[in-house]
């Protein structure tokens, strides 16, 4: 069974990720990796079209066993980034979330949007009441889309991600969902 799209407004949706948007996804890695590799690990162990297929491939089967959701994030039907949840806790209903644009989405309130989507679906939907999000300290605009949302600051995990040869401090942020 296929996940359903979110549907955030006229031209902004969350699509389940799919080997058909390989393709796209990877045009535009390729476009702006070098912008992307800044904070993002996976950019440079991700170069030809079978293993954007792949990750597609492996990101569906963990939605249909709801171990993680991989969304694409469209606007106007123009793939400009991805969101998702992942290490999700059943157990302690609890799960982290993930999200990256392109440059040229970047500045429009599509992450913000795209967030505030996804947590109200992890939230009503999925019933998860704990959301973190995890991001290089100095990554400004990911902490910015963490703070509009409403999570809270918890503190920083030092050393926690290793990024371009070099590990890199995370801040931690959290939400709950409301009581």
């Amino acid at each position: 069974m296929k996940a359903p799209a979110l549907h955030i407004d006229a031209r902004l949706a969350l699509h389940p990720r799919e080997p058909a948007d390989a393709p796209e996804m990877l045009a535009l890695v390729d476009a702006h990796r070098a912008d992307l590799r800044t904070w993002l690990p996976w950019v440079d162990t991700t170069r030809t079209l079978p293993e954007v297929r792949r990750y597609a491939q492996f990101s569906q089967a963990q939605m249909h066993a709801r171990i993680a959701f991989d969304y694409a994030i469209r606007c106007d039907g123009e793939l400009v980034g991805a969101i998702g949840l992942h290490a999700i806790d059943w157990a302690n209903r609890s799960t982290q979330m993930g999200y990256w644009l392109g440059p040229p989405a970047r500045g429009r309130g599509i992450a913000t949007r795209a967030a505030a989507a996804l947590v109200e679906h992890a939230s009503t939907e999925l019933d998860v009441n704990r959301l973190e999000i995890h991001c290089v300290t100095e990554n400004t605009a990911s902490r910015a889309v963490a703070e509009r949302l409403g999570f809270r600051f918890e503190g920083t995990l030092a050393q926690a991600y290793f990024l371009q040869g070099t590990f890199r401090d995370i801040a931690l942020y959290a939400r709950l969902r409301p009581s």
